[in-house]
């Protein structure tokens, strides 16, 4: 396939398979696109990413108005935070909290900080999928936020799409819900979008082109809900901060569906046959929906240490177990090889 050669190793040698990275380039289109943007590199970008946000919206056939974008999906993610703790402080709550399973991305507790609201962890069920009844159960008069991962990092599991809505529907009208999409294009199929958004509470989905799109350098992601709700999320979105080279790639990978569809095809394939020789030799996982695998508990987590020994980076997830990225099949191969000489030297 055209463009589809992968690196995952860094100058010192190890494999990085640890941040969920596309181990393969910008697609062959927005490659061309981004050599051309430098040559602006002299000159500010948008004030504001009215353009991206535009062609982010055509693409789902959406209102601009119900787009907002920014550094990463992290990036939004903070400014729905600040956005639940001025509501919170406005309706009197002084301690607002945010629930959601763990383990889960590294970055919430961090924003979570960043904006004083308190997290309560939930537990997640024992197959690595979200428990939404624990969830449930977790919510008091002080919870302001609720994220849910789908497909869930680090364990890649899905929450089924009945379930989700009706999830949302049982939730008090001041909580706001952030679905995080951001492995999205690897799972088999989506819930629907305007019921997700255009649910009379108040939801924001979130994207990004750091996975499958393979851009995680130029930090750019979006998130999608309600006029309302965006609107208020556009007072959080920093002037210049979506860069020449990700207003150049934007428009540019959204039209390359058959390039994208390609490459999302061939990682599932290669993350189908880790997982197969995976199991070939003993080691359990969880069934993935995203661009990496889980091996839970503490074999999981022992088979991470001795990878990250043999100079492959996985991430470690408390005591839950080791997500592994899926990387190029040369990346595959270094990560059997290493598991297999080191249980014959066992």
């Amino acid at each position: 396939m055209s463009g589809l050669r992968g690196s995952g190793s860094g100058s010192s040698g190890r494999l990085r398979l640890d941040l969920n990275e596309s181990a393969y380039p910008p697609l062959p289109s927005v490659a061309d696109a981004l050599r051309r943007s430098i040559s602006r590199a002299n000159r500010y970008p948008d004030f504001l990413p009215d353009d991206t946000r535009a062609a982010i919206a055509g693409h789902l056939g959406l209102p601009p108005g119900q787009v907002t974008v920014g550094p990463g999906a992290t990036g939004v993610a903070l400014g729905v935070l600040h956005r639940a703790m001025r509501h919170a402080q406005s309706s009197g709550i002084t301690s607002p909290t945010l629930v959601t399973p763990m383990p889960t991305f590294d970055g919430y507790p961090i924003l979570a900080n960043m904006v004083g609201m308190r997290v309560t962890p939930v537990r997640l069920a024992d197959d690595g999928g979200v428990d939404l009844d624990r969830v449930r159960a977790a919510i008091t008069s002080d919870t302001s936020v609720v994220i849910i991962c789908s497909p869930h990092n680090p364990t890649g599991t899905v929450v089924e799409h009945d379930q989700l809505y009706r999830f949302v529907d049982e939730l008090p009208s001041h909580i706001v819900t952030i679905v995080d999409q951001a492995y999205i294009e690897f799972a088999g199929t989506e819930p629907d979008l305007d019921r997700l958004i255009g649910h009379r509470n108040p939801v924001v989905v979130l994207r990004t082109f750091s996975k499958a799109y393979g851009l995680a350098a130029l930090r750019i992601g979006y998130g999608l809900g309600r006029p309302d709700v965006v609107g208020e999320l556009r007072n959080h979105e920093v002037p210049f901060a979506v860069s020449p080279a990700a207003i150049a790639a934007v428009p540019v990978g959204l039209a390359a569906d058959v390039e994208l569809a390609q490459r999302v095809r061939a990682m599932r394939a290669e993350r189908d046959r880790l997982v197969g020789m995976l199991h070939a030799i003993g080691c359990a996982t969880v069934q993935a929906h995203a661009n990496f695998v889980f091996l839970p508990g503490p074999d999981g987590v022992a088979l991470g240490q001795l990878l990250r020994v043999c100079g492959i980076d996985t991430k470690q997830c408390g005591d839950a177990g080791t997500r592994i990225t899926v990387g190029d099949p040369a990346g595959t191969d270094r990560v059997m090889q290493a598991l297999r000489l080191t249980s014959q030297t066992a």
